[in-house]
């Protein structure tokens, strides 16, 4: 239901901003009916045809054609690996948030799709939906240029905390290409093969030992990070380690005349320390308002987190 409710978005949004030829005299079905490229430039286009009793049911059939061109059922090769889902058991929350960002993509093609021709024969009417493939794959090769610089810029690094966020891209990239090269005629050449992606990961340990220094910090930033050290191969001790990360919470209450309201700066301080030894420091600041300070400070939790995800690798950990 929710995909047929966008296709008929997309197509009182887009499609009837086109002007179609309209037909209705003939005794018989136009050719076109059955083979859309009889309508179509097939080298500069991709065609799909619809049917229904109602005009804007036949456009949003002939709509949903080319969508099927497009859909992408996220299945990782990561998963014909024996490491994969042992190795990466999040790696099926990336593939929905993969396949989530491939929806979104489809969307933005489908807007540009036109309807060349309408006929009416009886009580029924169809339609002929066409795609520029050139719009379309500067669009797509937009997208897949992105992907490559930031995924080049990861790569570059080669650090472990950054493996999810290079996981998601490669894939992301791949099913993208695929959708490339439909309308293009040809793929373009990845950054980084999903081969070297786990041959550089197997080549690190399996697990290190990192010992976790939590000062004052709310429960569930010492939590995110736990989980991105985890699932980056650090097993984290209580005790000493070669490896060792600090965390904590400053609090600063700022003025703010305001009945009923606090305003705060929270600074969150990260330390990474290798044999004793300060490697590297990070601080980021964030001021905001609340009633009180657990309430300021939870409107600064997605901000927080996704600066951990971000920013974890520049703790030069590897």
């Amino acid at each position: 239901m929710k995909i047929l409710f966008n296709l008929l978005l997309l197509a009182s949004c887009s499609i009837f901003n086109a002007k179609p030829q309209l037909s209705e005299n003939a005794s018989d079905l136009p050719v076109w009916v059955y083979s859309p490229y009889d309508g179509c430039e097939q080298e500069a286009e991709l065609c799909a045809t619809g049917e229904a009793v109602s005009q804007g049911a036949a456009d949003a059939s002939a709509l949903a054609g080319l969508a099927s061109i497009f859909e992408v059922k996220v299945v990782s090769e990561f998963n014909s690996l024996s490491t994969s889902k042992q190795s990466f058991p999040w790696l099926g929350v990336v593939e929905q948030e993969v396949q989530q960002s491939l929806g979104e993509s489809v969307d933005q093609i489908l807007e540009m799709v036109q309807i060349k021709k309408r006929f009416k024969l009886k009580q029924m009417t169809y339609s002929l939906a066409s795609l520029d493939r050139e719009k379309a794959g500067e669009l797509i090769g937009g997208r897949l240029r992105r992907i490559d610089e930031e995924l080049a810029t990861l790569w570059s690094k080669r650090s472990r905390t950054n493996l999810r966020k290079i996981m998601k891209l490669s894939l992301e990239r791949e099913k993208l290409n695929e959708r490339f090269s439909i309308v293009s005629g040809s793929p373009r050449q990845a950054v980084v093969s999903y081969k070297e992606i786990i041959q550089w990961r197997l080549s690190k340990p399996k697990t290190e030992l990192l010992a976790l220094r939590i000062g004052q910090a709310p429960e569930w930033m010492s939590d995110k990070l736990k989980e991105l050290l985890t699932e980056a191969g650090f097993k984290i001790v209580k005790g000493d380690a070669e490896k060792a990360v600090s965390l904590n919470v400053d609090s600063i209450k700022e003025f703010l005349n305001v009945q009923g309201f606090e305003k705060y700066t929270f600074t969150m301080n990260l330390t990474s320390f290798e044999k004793g030894e300060k490697n590297k420091v990070l601080a980021i600041s964030e001021t905001v308002s609340g009633r009180t300070q657990a309430d300021a400070l939870l409107k600064v939790k997605n901000y927080f987190s996704n600066y951990l995800e971000q920013h974890l690798s520049d703790l030069n950990l590897d």
